[in-house]
Parts: C-alpha cells; structure tokens; sequence
C-alpha cells in the first residue's frame, strides 16, 4: 500500500517478526534497509521504539507498543479506503487478516478460504494461527481484522460458531482425569495447555511437571505410544485418525469457540464477506 508512511510499514513487520532479518526476509530488503527504516522513524518521532537482547532480538519499548497499535490502526483505515475504491468500480480488493486457533483452521477456514479465493480473487489473505489468547490479543490490537477464539471474549464482539469441550485421552483405557492432582504423567500440546491454562485462570493447578509437545497429533502419538495421558479439545481429537479412549477431565473445561472482531457492523467490506463464510460453514459442521 502506498499511502501508508513505509517507514512506519516497516516498524509493523520488525515488530511481527521480532528479528531484523525475518522482517528483511519478508519484505524483499536487505537488513541494513530495515535497520536505516527503524531508524529515521525513531528520528521522526522522538522516540526508542525498539530494544535488542542478546539474541539481537527486537523487543518493543513501552512506547514503542503503543505506536504498534496506532500503526495497526492506520493499516486497517487504509485497507478500507482501499476497498471501498475497489468497490466502486465495480471490484473487491485489498487484504482481509484473520487470526484463528489451530482447530478452526482445520474445521472451517481451510475450507472457506479457497472459496473465498474463488469468488474475490484480488483479495489478499492474511492468516495468523495460534493460541486462543494470542488470537484474542491480535484483533484486539487491530493485527487482525476477524478471529476465531474461545470464551472469554475480552470485550470483543462475538458470534457462536461451535462449542467444544476438553477430555482426557489415553491409551487403553478410560480415564477420569483430575487437574487438581499429580500431573507429571500429563502430556498436552501447547495449545491445549495453554487454552487450559485460560479456563481454569485462578485456580491453583500446577502443569509445571507435565510434557508440553508443539502439535496435537504429536501429543496423540505420545499417549498411543503409552508414554501418558493426555487433555485435548474433542473436537481437535476427531481431526486426527487415533484408536484412543476418551475420558472425562476435572474440572470439567466446555468453552465456546466464535468469531471475534472489535465490531462487526464497521469491518471493511472484505472482512464483512470472510465473517459470513465463516458462519454458513460453521453452520455446516453442526
């Protein structure tokens, strides 16, 4: 996009990525272009926005975090003046950023998405995936424009697309899964642990001794192989072909899983159209 400032474009990336070199990856430059951007920016402004660890790095200064927000916000202003142009003519186009949990890729965005491809082909996608406070967190800070989460919501504007629920998984038998006890024999993806970690927030449950793995179908060989016990969403465990018993956890973990935005009558035309996708296909699955 040409009208926002490319200085400020670039802060956006480095902060994404975290790394000069990652940002210079992504943008086609070479890292001392990235390193000139960040720095006639910071000249512009007055301000540090960026500090490096030893790693080399790039942390956000307090400041800098702000700043971040206020970017985001300009992008998204000039995707939906871009947008509305297009539509004018007659056209859909601009970038369209959806943050989701691992799951709702798996269920209904990787089945929206081609769709959506198909019938607005000069809008750009952008998806982020992570975990259910990350997600949260993005659209909350306008790094996307729709997510897809589970409750609490965090103020966000939301609508139901499904609800799911955590059960204990295992190799040959059914277990009655109690939290509040030993957990060393636990075994959790990271989202998992951490969507966990998020519904039972106050309560004194220590995962400190558990084996924490990257993916769930890492997670679901691990408990078949008979190295422990496992806390998984159902309906992540039945995207994945397994001969596991399921059985029940405690505190018993039902969330709602739903589409977020700041507010759905002011997305940009793109987002409004991905959201109504999103929902007919969540619709589908049920």
């Amino acid at each position: 996009m040409i009208m926002l400032n490319n200085n400020l474009h670039i802060f956006i990336t480095a902060a994404q990525t975290g790394s000069l070199t990652e940002a210079a990856k992504k943008l086609y430059v070479s890292q001392p272009a990235i390193s000139q951007a960040i720095k006639k920016l910071e000249e512009e402004l007055n301000v540090k926005l960026f500090i490096r660890n030893k790693r080399s790095n790039l942390i956000l200064t307090n400041v800098g975090k702000e700043i971040l927000v206020l970017a985001n916000q300009m992008y998204d202003l000039e995707n939906r003046l871009y947008q509305t142009a297009y539509e004018e003519n007659h056209m859909m186009g601009g970038t369209v950023r959806v943050a989701s949990v691992p799951l709702a890729t798996a269920l209904i965005l990787s089945r929206v998405m081609p769709v959506f491809k198909r019938q607005f082909p000069d809008v750009n996608i952008e998806l982020f995936e992570s975990d259910p406070l990350n997600v949260k967190n993005m659209v909350l800070d306008y790094k996307a424009d729709i997510g897809i989460s589970t409750s609490p919501y965090l103020g966000l504007a939301h609508k139901v697309l499904m609800t799911d629920r955590i059960v204990s998984i295992d190799k040959d038998r059914s277990v009655k899964l109690d939290l509040s006890k030993d957990n060393s024999e636990l075994i959790l993806c990271r989202v998992a642990h951490k969507s966990i970690t998020e519904q039972l927030r106050g309560k004194d449950i220590d995962f400190s001794h558990s084996l924490i793995v990257e993916a769930a179908s890492t997670q679901i060989n691990m408990v078949a192989n008979g190295n422990g016990t496992g806390a998984i969403s159902q309906l992540m465990l039945a995207t994945i072909p397994n001969e596991l018993v399921i059985g029940e956890v405690k505190p018993t973990m039902e969330m709602d899983i739903s589409l977020i935005a700041h507010d759905f009558g002011e997305l940009s035309t793109a987002a409004q159209r991905m959201s109504e996708m999103i929902l007919e296909r969540a619709e589908k699955t049920k």
